[in-house]
């Protein structure tokens, strides 16, 4: 999360602001500018993105050229996640490209990345009739929309490559590259970002064991430690299921194996691992691991008997017992010859 270079009290401590609060008329310009960008940010960590925009207007119009001012809307206009405010904080970061700043360039790669999105939603819903167009030709409407789509991707691309390079090891700015290398169909490239993306959360996350360790020694509270890891966990358990399927797709069942062991490593609770684990074993032609794995599956899954991952286990399940059924069979038989 973006995060100003001004010391910041939680928003849980402070008074709420008045949607149209405004300055008083003494203070200099400087001490307007502090005055709104605390304001923002506050507003901006109670996710109030339509306030925090109000008060960055505001400072702007104090300094049309603040940057970080200009910044904070910009991730706020991303935030509220609509056509229009991505297509405004598009216009924003254009004018923010030449500064150094890494944050610029993480911001600029995920407007760039969903309005790619947006542009892929429309040209699936041309194709399928659930989406009008006055185009003339609407298939042609909807390939210039992929075509428009791969552009921005590739943009956003540039920007977080150009992320990576200010700040590196960066874990959004790597996620960035795995998610839109994935987009483009760029599948070694991909790859290459999610070992980097998991190395640098487990770095990340030896760090923070090192502060909780630190901190049980003091009166300090470790648990904004502790949810920075938990936080660090889930990508990079995500991070290992994606990585799992590139494998598969590419015929590396045992690579995929590996990654959903990964997984498992971080949190062997999620029956959803478990349940994908036995398949890729009963493909591998390990049936008694793939029992096992399945059988841990229904230990810890809640879902109705009916759902889809439920009856797809079951079976994988049946397909396990005939096999080593037939295993058993054959065993006997040698036995008894």
């Amino acid at each position: 999360m973006l995060r100003a270079t001004l010391i910041l009290v939680s928003a849980l401590c402070l008074p709420l602001l008045s949607a149209c609060s405004s300055a008083p008329e003494e203070m200099t310009d400087a001490e307007k500018l502090d005055y709104y960008g605390e304001s923002c940010m506050r507003y901006y960590d109670m996710h109030a993105f339509d306030r925090a925009i109000h008060q960055a207007n505001k400072g702007l119009e104090v300094d049309p050229e603040n940057e970080f001012l200009r910044l904070v809307k910009a991730r706020c206009l991303l935030l509220l996640n609509k056509t229009e405010t991505l297509e405004a904080a598009h216009n924003i970061l254009e004018r923010l490209l030449q500064t150094e700043d890494f944050r610029v360039f993480l911001v600029a790669g995920e407007v760039a990345e969903r309005r790619g999105l947006i542009r892929q939603d429309s040209a699936a819903g041309i194709e399928s009739g659930n989406t009008y167009t006055d185009a003339a030709d609407p298939r042609a409407r909807a390939t210039e929309l992929r075509a428009e789509a791969r552009d921005m991707w590739i943009a956003a691309l540039d920007h977080y490559s150009r992320a990576e390079e200010i700040f590196r090891g960066g874990t959004e700015a790597l996620n960035g590259i795995m998610r839109i290398s994935s987009l483009l169909g760029d599948d070694d490239q991909c790859l290459q970002a999610g070992r980097a993306l998991l190395q640098s959360l487990s770095e990340s996350n030896l760090i923070q064991q090192r502060k909780i360790e630190e901190l049980r020694n003091t009166e300090s509270s470790s648990w904004k430690v502790q949810r920075a890891i938990f936080a660090n966990q889930e990508v990079m358990i995500a991070t290992h299921i994606h990585l799992s399927e590139l494998h598969y797709k590419h015929g590396r069942n045992q690579a995929a194996l590996l990654e959903l062991d990964g997984a498992l490593n971080i949190d062997d609770s999620l029956p959803g691992l478990h349940a994908r684990r036995g398949q890729l074993l009963l493909e591998s032609g390990d049936a008694p691991r793939a029992q096992e794995a399945l059988k841990q599956f229904f230990r810890l899954t809640k879902l109705d008997f009916d759902h889809p991952d439920v009856v797809r286990a079951r079976r994988a399940m049946r397909k396990c017992e005939r096999l080593l059924g037939g295993l058993n069979t054959a065993s006997d038989g040698l036995e008894g010859g």
